[in-house]
C-alpha cells in the first residue's frame, strides 16, 4: 500500500532476517553486500533479545537500480551461512514475474490430507500436479543452461525458495541416474506413515528431470521423514 501510494515507480521491498550470533560485523557485511548490488537502503531496524544468540534485522530496500530481483535477492541471502530466517515482504507477493499465493503449512497439510483420503486417485492427482510443475519449470529454465545438472540445481533452488524444502544433489550421472535428498519436505512434515509419503515432490523431480534428459524416468522415494527417516531421499533412473 505504501509503495503503491508514495513510490509507484520504485521497486520497494521489506526484508526481515534473523542473523546468528550477536556480532554487529555480520550485519555490516550484509548491508555492504546489498550496497554492492545497487540496492539502496531506506532504513534499517536492528533488534536483539537478551536471551537469544541472534540479531533481528528489518530493512527497507529500493531495488529499482539493482541487478537483483526480489526473488534472486531472497535465494542468495537465504543461503548465507549466518542467516537463520529470512522473509521478503512484498505485496502482492511475487517470485520474479510470478504472482504468489501463500498458504500456511497447516493449510497445505489439510489439502494434502484431503487428497490422500481420495485413495489412489488423489495420490495420482498430487503426483501429476508436481510432474506438470517440474516439467514447466524445466522447459522455462533448461534453455538458459548448457549443463543439465546446473539447470537441475537451479530448479531445486527455485522450489527451495518457495518453501518446499531444502534440496541437495548427492549423485548425478547425466541421462542415467540421480540421487537427491530433501530435508524438511513440506508434504511429509507432520505426517506419520509406514511407507514413503511424497507424491508432489516425487512428481516435481520426475517432471523436471525427464524434461532435461528428454527421456522417461523412474523415480523412487527410498527414505522419508514420514516413516522416521532423517530426510527424504529420491532415486531417479532413466527407463
Amino acid at each position: 500500500m505504501i509503495t503503491r501510494e508514495y513510490f509507484p515507480e520504485r521497486k520497494i521491498v521489506t526484508v526481515s532476517m534473523e542473523i546468528s550470533g550477536r556480532d554487529i560485523e555480520h550485519v555490516l557485511q550484509m548491508l555492504t553486500f546489498l550496497s554492492r548490488h545497487g540496492i539502496k537502503i531506506f532504513s534499517s531496524i536492528l533488534q536483539a533479545h537478551p536471551d537469544r544468540n541472534s540479531l533481528h534485522l528489518t530493512t527497507f530496500l529500493d531495488l529499482t537500480e539493482s541487478d537483483l530481483t526480489p526473488a534472486e535477492l531472497f535465494m542468495i541471502v537465504r543461503r548465507a551461512p549466518l542467516i537463520k530466517r529470512l522473509e521478503v515482504i512484498n505485496l502482492p507477493l511475487t517470485h520474479g514475474e510470478a504472482r504468489l499465493v501463500v498458504f500456511t503449512l497447516e493449510h497445505m497439510n489439510n489439502l494434502f490430507n484431503m487428497l490422500r483420503e481420495l485413495g489412489s486417485g488423489g495420490l495420482a492427482i498430487m503426483y501429476h500436479m508436481g510432474f506438470e510443475a517440474g516439467k514447466a519449470m524445466a522447459e522455462k529454465l533448461g534453455s538458459y543452461f548448457n549443463d543439465n545438472e546446473r539447470a537441475l540445481r537451479y530448479i531445486l533452488l527455485y522450489f527451495e525458495s518457495l518453501g518446499h524444502g531444502r534440496f541437495s544433489i548427492e549423485e548425478y550421472e547425466e541421462g542415467r541416474y540421480c540421487r537427491i535428498i530433501a530435508r524438511e519436505l513440506i508434504e511429509c512434515m507432520g505426517v506419520r506413515s509406514t511407507k514413503p509419503n511424497s507424491q508432489v515432490c516425487r512428481g516435481i523431480l520426475a517432471g523436471a528431470i525427464s524434461n532435461l534428459w528428454n527421456k522417461d524416468v523412474e523415480i523412487t522415494e527410498t527414505k522419508c521423514i514420514a516413516k522416521g527417516d532423517p530426510y527424504c531421499e529420491f532415486v531417479i533412473r532413466a527407463k
